[in-house]
């Protein structure tokens, strides 16, 4: 993976992306000869057939009457910093996240990764942030209605020093943001949030997963997709293999897997870009088939 460092930027808003980094991630995702990486046609049903055994290994021992197992990167790719994590969005009543939505009571860590989100999804499809890119957060996440119900009523509960410091924290990463999210061209077909489930062992095992942004369109046999994967200061690493896992997820969806992903930091202003390679799918596979083990050693 490429990485680069942080570059100073300064806020000003409205602002639409242009600046050099944002021009340098455009064109880190669209560099080279043209030519896409085309995997073995074979690969993906490998690595399903590969998983499909572990799940079916797994559930054997849980019994007729269990619910689906459904997984995402928390549980499968470990906790980061307390039960809601700081790199990766776990929404209220995701099975992922193991909290109804009445019982969530959000993190610090949790409300500013889904206030940041919702500017970045802003950016990419608006092109610009407002005079306060906390108040266009808030704005979207209302939208949401009670999907976002207890991030909004933590927010509105801070004293006014508090929401000061959110405000201020939320403009640092906001300028970040508007330096590094390149302006895409609808041709691209950007799409934010965009979710994948991928049913095992006939539904009772789901994997989950959520691509932050995905564009391109799938081209049968090809590698022809990137994806983009934003986050608000989670270990760098941890946050790398949840793309190497949504890579994987998309390799079982639709057969190939994107051939280029980015993570963008809006806590430091870095980012990295490399090619998806096969060993980053065999790897995750191998992981995910060893979690699967386990679960059924343990049940």
């Amino acid at each position: 993976m490429v990485l680069v460092a942080p570059r100073p930027a300064v806020w000003r808003a409205p602002r639409r992306p242009g600046a050099a980094e944002g021009g340098e991630v455009l064109a880190l995702l669209r560099g080279g000869d043209g030519e896409r990486q085309r995997f073995d046609p074979g690969l993906a049903g490998g690595l399903r057939a590969w998983l499909e055994d572990a799940a079916y290994e797994a559930v054997s021992t849980r019994g007729d009457g269990a619910g689906p197992l459904v997984l995402g990167p928390h549980r499968l790719l470990g906790a980061v910093g307390g039960p809601d994590g700081t790199g990766r969005r776990l929404d209220a009543g995701d099975p992922d996240c193991g909290l109804a939505v009445d019982d969530a009571v959000p993190s610090e860590e949790t409300v500013l990764s889904r206030v940041v989100h919702a500017l970045f999804r802003q950016l990419v499809n608006v092109g610009a942030l407002g005079d306060d890119p906390l108040d266009d957060a808030l704005d979207a996440l209302r939208a949401e209605g009670e999907a976002s119900g207890s991030v909004l009523r933590h927010i509105e509960g801070l004293t006014g020093p508090a929401k000061g410091v959110l405000s201020e924290t939320v403009c640092l990463h906001a300028r970040h943001l508007s330096a590094l999210v390149p302006r895409l061209a609808p041709g691209w077909l950007p799409r934010t949030d965009d979710r994948v489930a991928v049913p095992l062992a006939g539904g009772r095992v789901v994997l989950r997963g959520v691509f932050d942004l995905l564009i391109g369109a799938p081209v049968p046999g090809r590698a022809s997709l990137c994806a983009l994967g934003l986050s608000t200061g989670g270990p760098w690493p941890r946050e790398r293999r949840s793309l190497h896992y949504l890579a994987l997820l998309e390799t079982l969806r639709s057969g190939n897997p994107p051939f280029r992903i980015a993570l963008l930091e809006s806590a430091s202003g870095r980012y990295g870009v490399e090619d998806v390679r096969e060993d980053h799918l065999v790897a995750m596979a191998s992981h995910l088939s060893a979690w699967l083990a386990g679960v059924g050693a343990n049940d």
